[in-house]
């Protein structure tokens, strides 16, 4: 923890969530928060899904791309102290490696957003334009932060109930 200060951390002692990632989970899966938000709107006259999805195919394939994303935020979620040092120890040992799944969706999702581009014979959709500077952002900043880096090698220290059991 010597990479960054006090100010990087939060209450536990690791290393605080960035925004940005925050906001790339939201990216990667944004066909699961419209799938969530269409179903919960009960207006038959307003068609959501269309709006977003030209093919009942194309939403299914964009469903499997954001399944990619879905193992790294299920671990997210579970990044908090335990009480089990093998717990701990064996989730930050699968977290350290998180990073790789959510930029192999990130290049996956922007090589699908380049294909259905290529099916509407590249004219130009300002809908497909800011999906792909939003994913490309989302790429980017995945590969290129030094900070993520670090916080994908930090978990969250076993609680004190953990060390007071040994």
């Amino acid at each position: 923890m010597s990479r960054y200060g006090p100010e990087y951390w939060d209450k536990y002692g690791s290393y605080r969530t960035p925004i940005a990632f925050h906001l790339s989970i939201l990216v990667l899966l944004r066909t699961y928060f419209i799938w969530v938000i269409a179903a919960l709107s009960r207006r038959p006259e307003l068609d959501l899904m269309s709006l977003f999805f030209k093919s009942k195919n194309d939403f299914f394939i964009a469903i499997a791309i954001g399944a990619v994303a879905i193992v790294p935020t299920i671990l997210f979620c579970l990044r908090r102290p335990r009480d089990s040092h093998q717990a701990t120890k064996r989730l930050a040992r699968i977290w350290r490696y998180m990073r790789w799944p959510l930029i192999a969706c990130a290049l996956i999702d922007l090589s699908w957003l380049s294909i259905q581009a290529a099916h509407s014979h590249y004219r130009f959709s300002l809908f497909l334009a800011i999906q792909m500077v939003i994913v490309l952002w989302v790429l980017w900043y995945l590969a290129k932060s030094r900070y993520l880096s670090v916080f994908f090698s930090d978990w969250p220290e076993p609680t004190e109930k953990a060390t007071d059991k040994k």
